[in-house]
């Protein structure tokens, strides 16, 4: 992913006027697509392809795999149904063609009764179809909506289930379908989240005391939990909001996956104006330090991390100010007291970057800024004598009278 994705709240929030996605979910899906494929890819380069063809056969099944058709892929699901039972081989054929034409998806989704033989895998006693079942599942799930759709609703809660096995490969398998079936649509995601999802892709990704590198799933609960930010926030209950509330100091600003923090925080939490005028003064801190970090340690806007810390940093601050005013002098303190700085050096790094988004964003940021500044008559009004926007940026008297 190049940027972020994402608007700022209702204007009732008082945040910049919503405009079209950065990057909508489409370009979403296509990060988690080659992310998926990457990670399975280096999964298959330890295992040696002579456990599953035997030594002699390996180079024409290699070639065999590479020429894998639609029609291949229907006899090969009609086949598995007739049988009501797949092959580590049939598993192994099936996945590689899923992965080479998303056509092999939609042949293999047309035979009905076909799906349900992988899941009789994934959920069967023998631990090395059950992750071929599950590699050929995640293949799958990069399919369209319908695709997805049928693969929630005939094994998602095993999907959710598999989050607590102690098989590592599985466990990040079952997050990879996961991820893909929320990028589809609010259909598939409503499935996973009567599941009680939100919950364990929680503790996931903020479980920051892993020994064993194998057991850290941070990036893709992140990946997941991002994707129900963006697709279905509007299906979290009052119960979920209120448990992400209460629990969202967990994560360190400084731990695996923290640029999708303030994200997952804005877009489940800061679209109900209502939670952040009443969050408690000890949570307000944490998410004023947690931005204060993001934009003080980043020195570029390039990365996708880099991209979503600065944007997201900006959009919390901001809200902040507008739903808490007092808090200013808490951000001014702790910018000059713990970081050395001023707010208008914060600014005026943030202009630097000469970002047509970040501009805009950055801009709102100083609106509220000048507004609490005014109503201050202690503070010299003498901010922006002290920014340096460059010429490319609106003008200032037509933006700092007016609603942006």
């Amino acid at each position: 992913m190049d940027s972020v994705t994402s608007t700022s709240p209702e204007p009732s929030s008082a945040s910049p006027e919503p405009k079209p996605s950065t990057v909508p979910t489409q370009l979403l899906r296509e990060k988690i697509r080659e992310y998926t494929k990457k990670h399975r890819e280096a999964i298959r380069a330890e295992v040696s392809d002579s456990v599953r063809f035997q030594l002699g056969e390996i180079k024409e099944r290699i070639q065999e795999l590479d020429n894998v058709t639609e029609k291949d892929v229907s006899g090969l699901a009609g086949r598995i149904k007739r049988r009501k039972h797949a092959t580590i081989e049939d598993m192994y054929r099936l996945s590689h063609a899923f992965l080479q034409d998303v056509a092999n998806i939609q042949a293999f989704n047309k035979i009905p009764g076909a799906l349900q033989v992988l899941i009789k895998e994934l959920t069967g006693n023998d631990s090395e179809r059950q992750m071929s079942a599950a590699e050929c599942l995640c293949n799958l799930s990069l399919g369209e909506a319908p695709v997805c759709e049928k693969i929630a609703s005939l094994a998602g809660s095993y999907l959710v289930t598999y989050l607590h096995s102690n098989e590592s490969q599985l466990v990040r398998l079952c997050l990879w379908i996961i991820a893909n079936i929320l990028a589809t649509g609010q259909k598939s995601a409503t499935v996973l989240m009567k599941m009680q999802l939100l919950p364990k892709l929680w503790k996931m990704y903020c479980d920051d005391e892993i020994a064993d590198p194998l057991l850290d799933y941070r990036e893709d609960a992140a990946i997941c939990l991002q994707l129900i930010s963006l697709n279905a926030d509007n299906l979290l209950t009052e119960d979920e909001r209120n448990f992400v509330l209460q629990q969202m100091a967990d994560k360190s600003p400084t731990c695996v996956a923290a640029e999708y923090h303030l994200a997952i925080i804005f877009h489940m939490l800061f679209t109900q104006p209502e939670l952040v005028s009443k969050l408690n003064p000890a949570d307000s801190l944490y998410l004023l330090n947690f931005s204060l970090i993001n934009l003080n340690n980043t020195n570029n806007f390039l990365t996708q991390p880099q991209r979503l810390k600065i944007l997201y940093s900006i959009r919390i601050l901001g809200n902040l100010l507008v739903a808490q005013p007092l808090i200013y002098s808490t951000l001014l303190l702790q910018v000059s007291c713990v970081w050395k700085s001023s707010i208008t050096s914060l600014l005026n790094k943030l202009f630097a970057f000469h970002d047509i988004h970040l501009r805009q964003e950055a801009l709102w940021l100083l609106k509220n800024i000048l507004r609490l500044e005014e109503e201050d008559a202690f503070m010299p009004p003498n901010i922006l004598e002290q920014i340096h926007i460059f010429e490319e940026c609106m003008p200032l008297p037509a933006f700092a009278g007016e609603n942006h």
